[in-house]
């Protein structure tokens, strides 16, 4: 049987990556070297988990622990519960049509049928979500030491987007599920802002989208 060339690929043989310490938020020609070069580092299900959250900006361990009943594709929402989130907060989540995408591809390479089934499952046992094989693949594309980059560093590359475009602060903060402690004023909201978030999720997709082109 013949070898398949490309998995002897490093991201190294295929892009160079310029530095980026300290896990900044990454301008447009980092982000698409990132993009570049996590299209060979990595299982194909690790490189969506990465599409995933940087098209979404939740936390890592809010993707990691996602089952399927969290998701509706065809309402393009993404519901998480407060036990899952940081705050103890329930978070709503729009889905851009890029995000659903890869959802769609998600599902193909896994096979879940039922709501529990986990959105990216261990490699072991299924009935487990993923480690922390993200942070792994950017180590592996060469984003550690002098070029740091960590999967927490897209909700920064996100927020420092969404504020260059102009989109309203309070609504660039809900999309983080960034909640004020002090909640005596006015009760919380999860799908406060709701409409606007859902234009620029939509507005951010198609943004990964044009660079990655």
């Amino acid at each position: 049987m013949d070898a398949n060339p490309v998995t002897a690929l490093k991201p190294s043989d295929v892009v160079t990556l310029p530095p980026t310490r300290h896990n900044r938020a990454l301008q447009a020609n980092k982000l698409k070297h990132l993009l570049v070069a996590l299209s060979v580092a990595g299982t194909p299900l690790t490189r969506l988990a990465m599409r995933l959250l940087l098209l979404t900006s939740v936390r890592t361990v809010a993707l990691r622990g996602a089952t399927w009943r969290e998701l509706n594709l065809e309402s393009a929402i993404w519901a998480i519960p407060g036990e899952r989130m940081k705050m103890g907060h329930p978070h709503i989540v729009p889905l851009s049509a890029q995000a659903i995408e890869v959802l769609k591809n998600v599902r193909q390479i896994t096979q879940a049928k039922g709501a529990d089934d986990c959105l990216f499952p261990n490699v072991r046992d299924k009935s487990r979500p993923m480690a922390a094989t993200i942070n792994a693949a950017l180590v592996r594309a060469g984003f550690n030491q002098e070029r740091l980059f960590r999967a927490h560093g897209a909700r920064g590359t996100f927020s420092t987007w969404a504020h260059e475009e102009g989109f309203a602060p309070m609504a660039i903060e809900r999309q983080l599920a960034h909640v004020e402690r002090n909640r005596v004023s006015r009760a919380y909201n999860k799908a406060e802002f709701l409409p606007e978030r859902q234009r620029m999720m939509q507005d951010w997709g198609d943004y990964l989208q044009r660079i990655d082109g």
